[in-house]
């Protein structure tokens, strides 16, 4: 599968750049960040993002905190990765990606305050084992915000070309509930953004112990 990616990689960023996704992630992560229970007030805060393909969510992150923070970004594609130093180079962050595998992160239990997920549980075999991953390796009280392709004509096609799996709203919502997160939610993304007929939003948190 990875080559597959590897073969769209060239102009993966013009695609998510002409329907306005970085724009998109930027509102949604605006939306979920200023709300109390997902607030995050780590000085030193460490972002995964898993699946980054060319480094859009990330950008959009980056971009609306407009401070220096950690960021990991994996991807089963070395070409995506490539692409990602690309776009991500111009931003002001500690910036460490690796070639894994979101079903089996190489990183300890509670290492990042915040996981990014961008269209990439819809490809993986069994989304609920990737999703346990990463609530492994979230700190308590971090939240897991992610975008899926949301079941209708445009996701129809989007699962065709790239025989993903196509995902209704509670299936997502159970998948982060049973993992463990909560105050878990869809959060639809803006109408007047084009991406809204692609996707929808969600948001988890990790309970804080004791």
């Amino acid at each position: 599968m990875a080559g597959q990616y590897d073969k769209k990689s060239g102009d993966w960023h013009a695609t998510i750049d002409r329907h306005g996704f970085e724009d998109a992630y930027r509102r949604l992560i605006g939306k979920v960040l200023r709300q109390h229970r997902y607030r995050q007030n780590a000085r030193d805060l460490r972002v995964l993002d898993a699946g980054i393909g060319t480094g859009a969510m990330s950008s959009a992150f980056g971009k609306l905190l407009g401070r220096r923070f950690q960021l990991v970004g994996i991807d089963i594609s070395s070409a995506m990765l490539c692409q990602a130093v690309t776009r991500l180079n111009r931003l002001d962050i500690d910036l460490t990606l690796a070639q894994a595998d979101m079903t089996a992160l190489p990183y300890p239990e509670n290492t990042f305050d915040v996981i990014l997920v961008a269209h990439v549980l819809e490809h993986t075999l069994d989304p609920q084992v990737a999703i346990a991953e990463m609530f492994r390796v979230l700190k308590p009280g971090g939240v897991l915000i992610c975008c899926i392709t949301r079941r209708s004509w445009v996701g129809a096609y989007i699962q065709f070309m790239w025989r993903t799996s196509q995902v209704d709203m509670s299936s997502a919502l159970g998948w982060l509930r049973h993992c463990g997160l909560q105050s878990v939610r869809a959060i639809p993304l803006d109408r007047q953004s084009t991406t809204r007929r692609f996707s929808i939003g969600y948001v988890g948190r990790k309970p804080v112990l004791g």
